[in-house]
């Protein structure tokens, strides 16, 4: 259980490279990215709710996000990630131990870049606006490449701040994997070293460095 929140926001947030198509759900993207990338950061507080069709099984996780860039620190019931875009701390306060690695250049998921929750728009999927109303869009991204596992990411924006309501992750293998935010907030600015992992502010912390 101490792993199932950081493998839900893997799985959840993994991204590979894919098209876009829809020019209004481009703009309302591509502004709801401008507002991030402007902010202090971006705080959201989250619900995941993960569907499970084969095993008919449902698990929900509750949490928080802070992220500046690719610098972040996500909050679970479990463990606590933070990330300096150098370094990655993987902190498990029940067992006083944290895991740091290298983030992999090469991984495109929301743990090693959780950017793309801004931008993935920008290149390798298919966009289009679903619905609106007065309060909110809901826009689809479909994988320009058919052979993948993602079915279909739909997010839910709202209208007046260009905040993110929801994002729906849909697998081949029926997985589907709902983030809820109940709190977007860009006004939150990260104190000095807030993304980097102090040992020395966790008394009896074992670290286990795989760098």
């Amino acid at each position: 259980m101490k792993k199932t929140g950081f493998v839900l926001l893997i799985t959840l947030f993994a991204l590979t490279a894919y098209t876009q198509k829809d020019p209004e759900a481009i703009s309302i993207l591509s502004e709801f990215s401008k507002k991030a990338a402007s902010a202090p950061s971006v705080r959201i507080v989250f619900e995941i709710l993960a569907q499970d069709a084969q095993e008919d099984e449902e698990t929900t996780l509750e949490g928080t996000a802070v992220i500046k860039g690719d610098s972040y620190v996500v909050t679970l019931p479990d463990n606590i990630i933070h990330a300096d875009g150098k370094a990655l701390w993987n902190y498990m306060p029940e067992v006083k131990e944290v895991t740091v690695t290298e983030p992999d250049p090469n991984d495109v998921s929301f743990i090693s870049k959780p950017s793309l929750l801004f931008s993935m728009h920008e290149k390798g999927y298919k966009v289009r606006l679903l619905e609106q109303n007065t309060q909110e869009w809901v826009i689809d991204l479909y994988p320009e490449e058919l052979g993948v596992n993602i079915v279909r990411i739909r997010l839910t924006i709202g209208k007046n701040q260009y905040d993110l309501r929801s994002a729906e992750y849909r697998t081949k293998d029926g997985l589907t994997l709902t983030l809820t935010a109940s709190v977007y907030d860009l006004s939150f600015r990260p104190p000095a070293g807030f993304f980097t992992f102090n040992p020395a502010d966790h008394k009896g912390v074992e670290v286990i460095d795989m760098r």
